[in-house]
Protein backbone atom coordinates (compact mmCIF):
# COMPACT_ATOMS: atom_id res chain seq x y z
CA UNK A 1 0.00 0.00 0.00
CA UNK A 2 1.07 3.46 -1.04
CA UNK A 3 0.99 4.70 2.53
CA UNK A 4 2.72 1.95 4.26
CA UNK A 5 5.43 2.87 1.20
CA UNK A 6 6.07 6.31 2.65
CA UNK A 7 6.09 5.10 6.49
CA UNK A 8 9.11 2.40 5.27
CA UNK A 9 10.68 5.65 3.16
CA UNK A 10 10.72 7.40 6.99
CA UNK A 11 12.31 4.37 8.66
CA UNK A 12 14.77 4.14 5.51
CA UNK A 13 15.71 7.54 5.65
CA UNK A 14 16.41 7.68 9.28
CA UNK A 15 18.21 4.99 9.49
CA UNK A 16 20.78 6.03 6.50
CA UNK A 17 21.27 9.41 7.05
CA UNK A 18 22.52 10.53 11.06
CA UNK A 19 19.71 13.69 10.58
CA UNK A 20 20.85 16.71 12.05
CA UNK A 21 18.03 18.90 13.59
CA UNK A 22 19.82 21.88 13.26
CA UNK A 23 18.36 24.66 11.35
CA UNK A 24 17.45 28.30 11.28
CA UNK A 25 15.06 27.97 13.81
CA UNK A 26 16.95 26.55 16.20
CA UNK A 27 16.50 28.75 18.92
CA UNK A 28 12.47 28.68 18.53
CA UNK A 29 12.75 24.79 18.59
CA UNK A 30 14.66 25.29 22.08
CA UNK A 31 12.30 27.55 23.57
CA UNK A 32 9.44 25.46 22.29
CA UNK A 33 10.38 22.51 23.79
CA UNK A 34 11.09 24.24 27.55
CA UNK A 35 7.28 25.52 27.36
CA UNK A 36 4.96 23.70 30.01
CA UNK A 37 3.13 20.84 28.85
CA UNK A 38 4.82 21.00 25.79
CA UNK A 39 4.16 17.76 23.12
CA UNK A 40 6.04 18.42 20.40
CA UNK A 41 5.42 15.58 17.13
CA UNK A 42 7.97 15.78 14.10
CA UNK A 43 6.05 14.69 10.68
CA UNK A 44 9.68 12.94 9.49
CA UNK A 45 9.58 10.07 12.44
CA UNK A 46 7.33 7.66 12.00
CA UNK A 47 6.30 6.55 15.50
CA UNK A 48 4.27 9.57 15.84
CA UNK A 49 2.20 8.83 12.97
CA UNK A 50 0.62 5.84 12.21
CA UNK A 51 -0.94 6.92 9.13
CA UNK A 52 -0.99 9.24 5.88
CA UNK A 53 -3.96 9.71 3.74
CA UNK A 54 -3.53 12.28 0.64
CA UNK A 55 -7.00 13.42 0.18
CA UNK A 56 -7.79 15.90 -2.57
CA UNK A 57 -10.97 16.62 -5.07
CA UNK A 58 -10.04 14.05 -7.24
CA UNK A 59 -12.81 11.95 -4.83
CA UNK A 60 -15.44 14.34 -5.96
CA UNK A 61 -14.13 14.11 -9.62
CA UNK A 62 -11.88 17.13 -9.88
CA UNK A 63 -8.55 17.34 -10.98
CA UNK A 64 -6.01 18.86 -8.04
CA UNK A 65 -2.95 16.74 -7.25
CA UNK A 66 -0.48 16.24 -4.43
CA UNK A 67 2.47 13.46 -3.49
CA UNK A 68 4.55 13.38 0.21
CA UNK A 69 8.12 13.31 0.09
CA UNK A 70 10.39 12.94 2.82
CA UNK A 71 13.69 15.26 2.32
CA UNK A 72 16.73 15.46 4.92
CA UNK A 73 18.22 18.83 4.85
CA UNK A 74 16.70 20.01 7.33
CA UNK A 75 14.30 16.40 7.92
CA UNK A 76 10.43 17.08 7.23
CA UNK A 77 8.32 16.11 4.71
CA UNK A 78 7.38 17.87 1.62
CA UNK A 79 4.07 17.96 0.29
CA UNK A 80 4.06 19.06 -3.47
CA UNK A 81 1.51 18.98 -5.83
CA UNK A 82 -0.80 21.01 -8.49
CA UNK A 83 -4.47 22.46 -7.33
CA UNK A 84 -6.54 22.72 -10.37
CA UNK A 85 -9.98 24.35 -10.26
CA UNK A 86 -11.40 22.08 -12.95
CA UNK A 87 -15.08 19.94 -12.81
CA UNK A 88 -15.71 22.11 -9.56
CA UNK A 89 -12.48 21.04 -7.61
CA UNK A 90 -10.05 22.96 -5.70
CA UNK A 91 -8.69 21.12 -2.78
CA UNK A 92 -5.32 19.20 -1.83
CA UNK A 93 -4.13 17.86 1.76
CA UNK A 94 -2.53 15.68 3.82
CA UNK A 95 -3.73 13.61 6.56
CA UNK A 96 -2.06 12.29 9.37
CA UNK A 97 -2.69 9.95 12.12
CA UNK A 98 -1.79 10.29 15.55
CA UNK A 99 0.38 6.87 16.62
CA UNK A 100 -0.89 7.93 20.70
CA UNK A 101 -3.18 10.42 22.47
CA UNK A 102 -1.90 13.59 23.22
CA UNK A 103 -1.45 13.56 27.04
CA UNK A 104 -4.38 14.45 28.82
CA UNK A 105 -3.40 18.50 29.76
CA UNK A 106 -5.30 21.80 29.33
CA UNK A 107 -3.88 22.84 25.86
CA UNK A 108 -4.46 26.16 24.59
CA UNK A 109 -2.29 26.32 21.32
CA UNK A 110 -0.12 25.16 18.59
CA UNK A 111 2.77 25.88 16.63
CA UNK A 112 3.31 24.43 13.20
CA UNK A 113 6.89 24.54 12.25
CA UNK A 114 6.78 24.65 7.88
CA UNK A 115 8.06 25.94 5.28
CA UNK A 116 5.57 27.12 2.47
CA UNK A 117 5.31 29.25 -0.78
CA UNK A 118 3.33 32.51 0.55
CA UNK A 119 0.16 30.65 0.01
CA UNK A 120 -3.35 30.23 2.25
CA UNK A 121 -3.35 26.98 4.19
CA UNK A 122 -5.83 24.90 6.35
CA UNK A 123 -4.44 23.47 9.58
CA UNK A 124 -7.27 21.15 10.19
CA UNK A 125 -7.86 19.07 13.77
CA UNK A 126 -10.40 15.88 14.07
CA UNK A 127 -11.24 14.35 17.11
CA UNK A 128 -13.27 11.04 17.45
CA UNK A 129 -16.07 13.08 19.14
CA UNK A 130 -17.27 14.59 16.22
CA UNK A 131 -18.76 13.50 12.79
CA UNK A 132 -16.80 12.08 9.82
CA UNK A 133 -15.96 14.50 7.20
CA UNK A 134 -16.23 17.48 10.12
CA UNK A 135 -13.13 19.13 11.17
CA UNK A 136 -11.79 22.25 13.30
CA UNK A 137 -10.00 24.23 10.92
CA UNK A 138 -7.80 27.52 10.82
CA UNK A 139 -6.56 28.98 7.92
CA UNK A 140 -2.85 30.71 7.84
CA UNK A 141 -1.00 33.09 5.23
CA UNK A 142 2.71 31.26 5.05
CA UNK A 143 5.80 33.19 4.30
CA UNK A 144 8.72 31.77 1.95
CA UNK A 145 10.98 31.64 4.95
CA UNK A 146 10.66 28.77 7.48
CA UNK A 147 8.68 29.98 10.28
CA UNK A 148 7.29 28.82 12.97
CA UNK A 149 3.15 29.68 12.33
CA UNK A 150 1.23 30.18 16.01
CA UNK A 151 -2.14 29.18 15.90
CA UNK A 152 -4.44 29.72 18.94
CA UNK A 153 -7.11 27.61 19.86
CA UNK A 154 -9.80 30.18 19.57
CA UNK A 155 -8.54 30.81 15.96
CA UNK A 156 -10.01 27.01 14.92
CA UNK A 157 -13.89 27.20 13.59
CA UNK A 158 -16.06 23.91 12.92
CA UNK A 159 -16.29 23.29 8.80
CA UNK A 160 -18.15 20.41 6.86
CA UNK A 161 -16.73 20.42 3.05
CA UNK A 162 -16.31 24.41 3.19
CA UNK A 163 -19.23 25.07 5.40
CA UNK A 164 -19.51 26.72 8.76
CA UNK A 165 -20.83 24.53 11.08
CA UNK A 166 -22.29 25.52 14.52
CA UNK A 167 -22.57 24.07 17.88
CA UNK A 168 -19.76 21.85 17.63
CA UNK A 169 -17.96 20.58 20.71
CA UNK A 170 -15.36 22.63 22.32
CA UNK A 171 -12.08 21.96 20.89
CA UNK A 172 -9.87 20.08 23.25
CA UNK A 173 -6.36 20.03 21.77
CA UNK A 174 -5.70 16.68 23.81
CA UNK A 175 -8.61 15.20 21.99
CA UNK A 176 -6.96 15.32 19.06
CA UNK A 177 -6.33 11.99 16.70
CA UNK A 178 -5.64 14.03 13.63
CA UNK A 179 -4.03 16.42 11.41
CA UNK A 180 -4.38 17.83 8.37
CA UNK A 181 -2.70 20.20 5.66
CA UNK A 182 -5.09 21.21 3.18
CA UNK A 183 -5.11 24.18 0.70
CA UNK A 184 -8.40 25.03 -0.82
CA UNK A 185 -7.04 29.09 -1.48
CA UNK A 186 -9.42 29.14 -5.44
CA UNK A 187 -5.98 29.62 -6.90
CA UNK A 188 -4.76 26.97 -9.90
CA UNK A 189 -1.09 26.42 -9.62
CA UNK A 190 1.44 24.69 -8.00
CA UNK A 191 1.78 24.43 -4.54
CA UNK A 192 4.41 23.45 -1.71
CA UNK A 193 4.78 22.98 1.87
CA UNK A 194 7.23 21.63 3.71
CA UNK A 195 6.04 20.30 7.48
CA UNK A 196 9.01 19.91 10.31
CA UNK A 197 6.89 19.96 13.08
CA UNK A 198 3.80 20.64 15.28
CA UNK A 199 4.00 21.63 18.90
CA UNK A 200 0.68 21.53 21.20
CA UNK A 201 1.38 24.20 24.55
CA UNK A 202 -0.59 24.71 27.32
CA UNK A 203 0.84 28.67 27.08
CA UNK A 204 -1.25 30.70 25.01
CA UNK A 205 1.95 32.54 23.20
CA UNK A 206 5.77 32.78 23.16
Amino acid sequence: MRFNMIITAFMAVLLQTAITKASANTRVDTMLANLPSTISLTFYEPEHFTQIRLIHDTVMGGRSTGNIAVIDEPPGLLFVGNLSLANNGGFASAEFTLAKPLRDKVLNSLYLHALADGRKYQLRLKTPFIPNGVAYVAEFETDTMPQHYYVPLAAFRGQYRGQAIRNMPKLNLADVSQISIMLADKQDGAFSITLYSITFSAVNTI
